[in-house]
């Protein structure tokens, strides 16, 4: 009785609006619409069925072919600050812009409220699989604990697929607690989750799945029935072994596509699909962009992405969208989805940067809202005080960028069976029209230098800042607080299992249950 006087009273205030007020009726009974968000880590932009026919990937193909790509999509240029964009809404200066490795006693700011978090609020069962790479020295920085309701995969940034150890310790998880399991290819684990997960949802209660599938992260393995499908003298053995690791991807996310479809909730969802970075040097292709994973080149930082789903609009089908999105946008646009606020100020942090970009997506607009992308900002990692920004067609970036075997390449599709050209680094910086250019051929910086001079002042806006909150105060990849000599003795006697080492407040341990 009070729902039907909530929709009358509604209907009452729309009619001032010259709207139907059954229309308003119909649109409050309208289920909230389920999302997924796939991550498949260090995936290169050729590295997929569609840019590469030596590829196995038909699930993706045809979510690619019956959905939207995304032509401009921006992630962070390595695996855990694109994961915190993500899941905060934040430029990763602004959450972190670490790569943490085993043993690194912090985590992605706890003042931030994740987005399963604000899912949660709006009636959403929340789901993670795969790699969280988010902190979980302490308990309250466990994927439980930020809002999901499950949690089955692993802890750090890597592992091995085929046994679950990273570095000196098994790193396998379920809930709050080591996952046994550990001993088979993490994929298969991984899908045969996602069958309990879905087949036993009720589809009446909205769905929220974060999958951050392992595959193709380093090391390069697969199953041999996997590399099967790949006649051995067809390419080389590495690049055979991606292959193959590209293929489980696709067919775990297309188990994901088949369960909703035969669940009745394919027709209410919205599906991104999105690399985490570029590929890695010496490991995929991103032909025809420069450069690789762990630079801001477009082959970094510029992620092979698309969309799909029942609420995808049928005008945008099939079409590639050029519009530019930042994977901080997803936050607000989820938000929105779901009907609750994506507002998140507040103390110790700064605000969601992302906008929504359902406008982009449906095409009822053709450009983003953003004033500018800043890719990065002053944190050193292999070369000190990198970062990058897009403003209107132009992109600049700042610092030199070598990071490892073939950084600067223009990779191949075959990459690394054969090179492709390589071009200069960045001396200091490198401008590009990156609308004209987008694989960055020819570097203005000193060609145009009031075009240079503008761009690095719109960037250098940011050291106005509180210094302490960017990236939480830790600004080198060096000089990150690491216990991991102390947590390999220890729990080398005690279990095992990677897990939070240090205790909580008793405060703390009661938020994160």
């Amino acid at each position: 009785m009070e729902a039907k006087q909530a929709c009358l009273l509604s209907a009452l205030a729309t009619l001032l609006l010259s709207l139907p007020p059954a229309e308003v009726c119909r649109a409050q009974a309208a289920p909230k619409p389920n999302i997924v968000f796939v991550y498949v880590d260090d995936w290169g932009f050729a590295d997929v069925g569609f840019r590469n026919p030596a590829i196995k990937s038909p699930n993706f193909d045809a979510l690619a072919k019956t959905g939207s790509v995304l032509q401009r999509h921006y992630v962070f240029k390595y695996c855990s600050p694109s994961r915190a964009s993500f899941l905060t809404g934040r430029w990763p200066h602004h959450a972190h812009q670490w790569n943490m490795p085993p043993g690194t006693a912090l985590g992605t700011n706890l003042n931030m409220t994740m987005l399963p978090a604000k899912l949660k609020q709006a009636g959403y069962a929340t789901h993670m699989v795969g790699k969280w790479h988010q902190g979980f020295f302490k308990s309250e920085y466990l994927p439980t604990s930020r809002g999901f309701d499950t949690m089955s995969g692993f802890l750090n940034g890597g592992e091995n697929h085929m046994t679950e150890v990273n570095s000196c310790l098994v790193d396998f998880w379920k809930a709050r607690a080591p996952d046994p399991r550990n001993g088979t290819y993490d994929a298969y684990h991984y899908r045969s989750d996602l069958v309990d997960m879905i087949t036993g949802h009720d589809a009446a209660t909205p769905f929220f799945l974060y999958l951050a599938l392992h595959n193709v992260h380093g090391p390069f393995q697969a199953p041999p029935e996997w590399q099967d499908i790949y006649p051995a003298n067809s390419t080389c053995s590495k690049r055979r072994t991606y292959q193959a690791m590209v293929s489980v991807a696709d067919n775990v996310t297309g188990t994901v596509v088949e369960l909703l479809r035969a669940k009745g909730m394919w027709d209410n969802t919205l599906m991104v699909v999105s690399a985490d970075n570029g590929g890695a040097p010496c490991g995929g292709s991103n032909h025809p962009l420069k450069g690789a994973k762990g630079t801001f080149f477009e082959g970094g930082v510029r992620s092979l992405a698309f969309v799909n789903g029942g609420l995808l609009p049928d005008g945008m089908r099939g079409k590639d969208n050029v519009g530019v999105i930042h994977v901080a946008d997803w936050y607000p646009t989820f938000c929105r989805m779901a009907g609750v606020s994506a507002d998140d100020s507040g103390p110790g942090k700064f605000p969601v940067d992302g906008v929504d970009v359902w406008p982009l997506l449906s095409g009822d607009a053709n450009r983003t809202s953003h004033e500018e992308i800043i890719l990065g900002f002053n944190f050193t990692h292999s070369n000190p005080e990198q970062g990058a920004i897009i403003v209107g067609d132009y992109k600049l970036i700042v610092g030199h960028q070598q990071d490892g075997c073939d950084s600067l390449m223009h990779t191949p599709p075959d990459y690394p069976c054969s090179k492709g050209p390589a071009l200069p680094d960045c001396d200091p910086n490198c401008l590009y029209n990156i609308q004209e250019d987008p694989t960055e051929t020819t570097d203005l910086y000193h060609s145009q230098p009031d075009v240079a001079k503008q761009l690095l002042a719109r960037y250098m806006k940011y050291a106005e800042e509180p210094r302490d909150q960017q990236d939480q105060g830790y600004h080198d990849q060096h000089k990150l607080p690491n216990a991991a000599k102390t947590a390999c003795a220890y729990f080398a006697d005690h279990g095992g299992y990677w897990q939070p080492w240090e205790k909580s407040s008793p405060r703390q341990q009661s938020d994160a249950l």
